[in-house]
């Protein structure tokens, strides 16, 4: 037997599918709530925010000082300034987790 294609049928089929799919959005649909992150995942972020800084600054300076030949002078200048930035990155780090704390 053939399927039927009357625009009566195509119509009744898609109302089905409409129906079916809303009925399967609605199972699906599950509420995500943001936990607090762990304390280990604080300190991880941290840390690495602070040694992203010292290790740009000591790669910078390295590498200025072997393009202008000045060995050590700049790869201890820019060993600090990374030290001053990987500092910096913390605060702004934990600065903005406390604002995203739930309060109270």
């Amino acid at each position: 037997m053939a399927p039927d294609n009357s625009d009566d049928s195509k119509a009744q089929r898609l109302a089905e599918l409409e129906q079916r799919l809303k009925e399967a959005r609605g199972r699906g649909e599950v509420r995500h709530t943001e936990s607090p992150p762990s304390s280990m995942g604080i300190a991880f972020r941290l840390v690495s925010e602070l040694l992203a800084g010292v290790i740009v600054g000591g790669a910078i300076g390295w590498g200025l000082d072997a393009f202008f030949g000045t060995a050590p002078i700049l790869l201890i200048v820019m060993f600090l300034v990374g030290v001053a930035a990987g500092f910096f990155n913390v605060i702004r780090a934990a600065r903005e987790m406390n604002e995203k704390r739930p309060k109270g």
